[in-house]
């Protein structure tokens, strides 16, 4: 027999006392034991259990406990025969909000968004009451992209000061971008000294996620030492992350020699031409295959790098003055940011300030070229600046002007044993071939997901992925997603909207332990008026202009799924609080206001500062 903690004893009294003995089951919230003596005395007993979030809601059978068929006198309160409304309730004895129950919360992935969301709840925010966090990490270390992703010349094209934790500054960052290992190095750093990965299991990928509807929780199967192992939780988060490769970068061989070797480099977008220059620099041969062309900027608020084109270093001195003055480190960050929030003007079509961009970058690139016009012919798009996304490029253009670079944009026909071939005959043999062709932008999760009435997310995303402000989606309810479809990955920095994501779900997290809330989806008709707006919105932007982008998962004239319509600013806006009135809500009461408690709050019943709404 389990264990009850006593939270409140009521007795209605009618005559003399007398004693009771209780019997309590397992697994029961709350108890009512209910005993007639002489003259009818009746005595109530109300007993509720501090249930652990290990322990799956069962789900509700009685309101208020007893049913007693016939009897006036329920709940220590007399009806004189007038029938309760179905919604009646009794007066909880707790302040306003009281938290009534701690949540089991599985968060999928141990990168930026769920050290984030761990930094949050056991740190900043002090969750750890209210939130019982479990974070599942298929790699045997924390990092995500920048654990998996160790291909050459990996690094950040954000500048370093502003892809952080937004409240955990790095004034060790050795240059104005930062390498994937550095990025790594950072976050293991942050990691081990606030202990966020107090709640990550290592080596163990989620297979599945069931709605339970009955228990209102997601059934969860994660494959851990080769076994499948079930667990539960209220609230999935997937924070996987979207940019993962689908080609072999993703899984790049560290112990691979380049030197001297023939190497083919498939492939212009981020990741392509970091890798282009490194590998130029060590191969007897480097050829980069590509099938569009693009654009490739200056540094991000080149106004702060000092050198257009390049990644400067970060002197000691400057290291050591931002180590002994925050505020100066913290007016660098406020001045990078502000320069990256000022693009989205840039970013809508036919705007002055998108052709001025355009020219500008188009001028650099000539530049950069030395005026090699096959080169610039290949290289240098036609459609708008920012339908694809800008890159720095460091070294790219540079490189591909050297003796032993060339640059091939006929179509690949085929990938032979020994080299490649192209669609105007010729065969290239190679030694290694490095496929840096994209990211995979489905959006699909990489589990079986079955939400309400067992949707399957897989299938519903087949074809067009679709979201609520990238948080939610319906069908799907007591579930987010860190940046997914119509994420504001557009411009500024990741980590900033993560930030906010984060932010977003703690606070749905506070409301559902507080109020009692049993489970939330967002309407379908509110997702469906959403999509209906940002698709046209997105039109008044280059994204939507005639390029081939991962935007539009690799498609020229595809719908734009990956990215917010708006600014990164807006999108902060939108999600800075709940939208209550988008979302059908269920609650454990059949009274939603119980959670009101017995008419105090909380700042009353600890005796503090009750006049502290006087102005002045």
């Amino acid at each position: 027999m389990r264990a009850v903690r006593v939270h409140n004893l009521r007795k209605v009294i009618y005559s003399q006392n007398i004693t009771c003995d209780i019997t309590i089951g397992s697994h029961i919230d709350n108890v009512f034991a209910l005993s007639r003596g002489p003259g009818h005395t009746l005595y109530l007993f109300h007993f509720t259990s501090r249930k652990h979030s290990t322990d799956p809601l069962e789900k509700p059978t009685v309101t208020n406990g007893v049913k007693h068929a016939g009897d006036d006198h329920i709940n220590g309160v007399v009806t004189h025969g007038q029938q309760k409304p179905a919604n009646w309730v009794d007066v909880r004895d707790e302040f306003l909000g009281k938290p009534h129950r701690r949540l089991r919360v599985i968060t999928i992935g141990a990168g930026f968004s769920g050290l984030t969301l761990a930094n949050k709840i056991q740190r900043t925010h002090k969750l750890d009451d209210v939130i019982e966090h479990v974070i599942y990490e298929k790699n045997p270390e924390i990092g995500g992209t920048w654990y998996e992703n160790r291909y050459p010349g990996v690094m950040c094209d954000v500048p370093a000061h502003i892809y952080t934790f937004v409240d955990i500054p790095n004034p060790e960052w050795s240059h104005y971008y930062a390498t994937g290992a550095e990025i790594q190095q950072y976050l293991k750093k942050v990691t081990k000294e606030y202990n966020l990965d107090r709640d990550v299991q290592f080596n163990s990928e989620v297979k599945s996620a069931i709605w339970d509807e009955d228990r209102a929780i997601w059934k969860v199967q994660v494959l851990k030492g080769g076994e499948l192992v079930d667990d539960w939780c209220h609230v999935l988060l997937n924070g996987s992350g979207v940019l993962n490769f689908r080609a072999v970068i993703a899984n790049w061989q560290d112990n691979f020699d380049f030197s001297g070797k023939r190497v083919a480099v498939v492939g212009n977008g981020s990741s392509g031409i970091q890798i282009v220059p490194e590998m130029q620099k060590v191969a007897s041969k480097m050829v980069n295959f590509i099938r569009s062309k693009a654009w490739i900027s200056a540094p991000f608020a080149e106004d702060f790098s000092k050198a257009p084109g390049g990644n400067p270093a970060y002197t000691a001195d400057e290291q050591a003055n931002f180590r002994a003055n925050p505020e100066k480190l913290k007016d660098l960050r406020h001045k990078l940011i502000h320069v990256q929030n000022t693009f989205y003007s840039a970013l809508i079509e036919g705007a002055p300030t998108n052709l001025e961009a355009m020219k500008a970058v188009k001028n650099l690139m000539y530049e950069r070229l030395g005026g090699n016009q096959e080169l610039i012919e290949k290289l240098v798009p036609e459609w708008s600046l920012g339908c694809r996304r800008l890159t720095p490029g460091t070294g790219y253009l540079e490189c591909l002007k050297q003796d032993n670079a060339e640059l091939v944009d006929d179509g690949i026909t085929e990938i032979t044993e020994t080299g490649i071939r192209t669609k105007d005959g010729k065969h290239r043999e190679f030694d290694a071939i490095i496929m840096a062709t994209g990211f995979d932008v489905s959006f699909k999760p990489r589990w079986q997901q079955l939400g309400r009435k067992g949707r399957s997310l897989t299938d519903e995303w087949k074809d067009e992925p679709t979201s609520y402000f990238s948080l939610a989606v319906s069908g799907q309810p007591n579930y987010f997603m860190f940046m997914g479809p119509a994420g504001p990955v557009g411009h500024g920095s990741l980590t900033s909207a993560i930030d906010w994501t984060a932010d977003y779900v703690l606070k749905w997290l506070v409301k559902m332990s507080r109020e009692d809330i049993k489970s939330f989806e967002v309407k379908a008709q509110v997702q469906q008026d959403w999509s209906v707006w940002g698709d046209e919105l997105m039109k008044r932007t280059v994204w939507s202009s005639g390029c081939r982008s991962w935007y539009k998962n690799g498609k020229v004239d595809g719908k734009v799924t990956a990215l917010y319509p708006g600014s990164i600013l807006h999108y902060k806006d939108m999600v800075e609080n709940i939208r209550g009135e988008d979302f059908d809500i269920d609650y454990w009461s059949k009274n939603r206001w119980r959670f009101l408690g017995n008419g105090f709050t909380q700042l009353e019943v600890e005796n503090g500062d009750l006049g502290y709404y006087v102005p002045c």
